[in-house]
């Protein structure tokens, strides 16, 4: 399913412009920019969307003044710090969270200026304990506080069941039921909805006793986001993402149980004959096209193939579409094996790289075969594979490669392996008391 939305519509809120950009991984992140005066502010970017983001304040001619996290995020590479470099503007968190770079540091209830919109910071700790929300005239921007249908997870970095509480239903008591709702994440391809809809329909705002609602939210909790060490790192220390990772890094973290974000780009059959347990599948003829797909894949992106030079041009292909966080893994997976990185075996097909090699050495023989026994102008196919083989050796492109690539023999599933979003920040929906709230809905029928 694609979750990106069109992002040339608008929402209008009073005098604040509302773009949302949502993410095939769930996450959303907002421009929001004051009509008359043009000053602008964005919230919760992803390291995927800087490009889009910056493109659209270029466009609409937007002065931006503040690049907010509404909390540490533990599921994405915040794209916070390069975004506010492009613009040269101020990064703002809440004190509690770290972030090196952030140089504004809003108190509960201290507003931020937008021309003549007035934008209130509140803090709402709970799913962590630097989460902050922003209040507009009219909107709700809830983080990953208070979800469409649902609630933040409050299961690790800080996060306190009854803080939430606490949190989603003061900024019930204090809000108008008519507030829009914009959340932080959504794993359903929806943007908004109203206060007034939540309290009807959202499970946990329906449990009106903390006590439940805590036992409730910490009895069933969902895994954790693959890589989440690493994000926190990224987004706490605003380092950047390598360009290349070794394979000992690789095994370690496969260990630790991310294989997840290991985007194999071999062919099929490849893949099938040997493969890292729990990588992904995305054949590089098909990266382009299926660019959502390596979005979906939790970051660090680690692009594997045989020995690591389709790899760099699947991360070529991928970044001219401004996909980013990735990394190649160094020697592929003939150098994983070799520093004992373990594979599941399948049945053995011969690699990509081999075939090259066979149909090369099979041209060049073919042509003194044929320029010896019937015409020298034969010879030309042993010049032909000979050029070739020193043209993919200079510029690591080898087009006889990407044509065998897409032989019948190399092709045994279409079908990705990709699984659909995880739903790594939101809380499991209520056990006992999701079942009874059904049986009871039932019984008024």
């Amino acid at each position: 399913m694609k979750f990106v939305v069109d992002n040339r519509k608008t929402e209008n809120i009073v005098t604040l412009q509302i773009v949302p950009f949502a993410h095939p991984q769930g996450c959303i992140g907002y421009l929001m920019a004051d009509r008359a005066s043009k000053e602008a502010l964005a919230l919760d970017v992803h390291l995927d969307f800087v490009y889009d983001m910056s493109e659209r304040v270029k466009l609409e001619g937007w002065k931006l003044r503040y690049v907010v996290d509404s909390h540490t995020h533990a599921d994405h590479p915040s794209g916070a710090a390069s975004f506010a470099k492009k613009f040269d503007c101020i990064r703002v968190t809440h004190e509690q969270s770290n972030h090196i770079g952030v140089t504004f540091h809003p108190k509960d209830g201290e507003q931020i200026n937008l021309g003549e919109s007035k934008i209130t910071v509140r803090h709402t700790p709970g799913h962590t304990q630097d989460h902050i929300v922003l209040i507009t005239d009219g909107a709700l921007f809830s983080g990953d506080s208070l979800l469409i249908g649902s609630v933040a997870r409050t299961d690790f970095l800080g996060g306190n069941a009854s803080q939430l509480f606490d949190s989603i239903h003061l900024l019930q008591a204090d809000l108008p039921d008519q507030t829009t709702l914009f959340p932080g994440h959504d794993y359903r391809g929806r943007i908004k909805s109203t206060l007034e809809e939540e309290k009807k329909c959202n499970p946990w705002l329906l449990i009106t006793d903390r006590d439940e609602f805590v036992r409730n939210l910490t009895a069933n909790p969902p895994p954790k986001p693959a890589n989440m060490n690493d994000l926190l790192r990224l987004n706490r220390q605003g380092v950047n993402i390598e360009e290349n990772i070794s394979v000992p890094e690789v095994i370690n973290l496969v260990r630790a149980g991310g294989a997840a974000s290991v985007i194999d780009v071999r062919t099929e059959a490849e893949f099938e004959s040997e493969h890292i347990e729990g990588s992904h599948l995305l054949p590089l003829d098909k990266i382009e096209e299926k660019s959502d797909e390596v979005r979906a894949v939790p970051a660090p992106r680690l692009l594997l193939c045989q020995s690591g030079n389709r790899a760099s041009m699947a991360k070529s292909r991928l970044e001219k579409l401004n996909v980013a966080g990735l990394s190649v893994i160094k020697g592929g997976i003939v150098s994983y094996k070799e520093a004992g990185g373990e594979t599941l075996r399948g049945k053995l097909r011969i690699s990509l790289e081999r075939q090259v090699r066979i149909a090369s050495g099979s041209l060049v023989l073919l042509g003194l075969v044929t320029g010896f026994y019937i015409h020298p102008a034969f010879l030309i196919l042993s010049g032909f594979a000979g050029g070739g083989l020193i043209f993919a050796g200079i510029t690591d492109y080898c087009g006889l490669g990407i044509l065998l690539s897409k032989m019948p023999w190399n092709r045994y599933s279409s079908k990705s392996n990709i699984s659909p979003v995880s739903h790594s920040c939101e809380a499991s929906q209520p056990g006992t008391y999701a079942a009874s709230l059904t049986d009871k809905k039932a019984s008024k029928r």
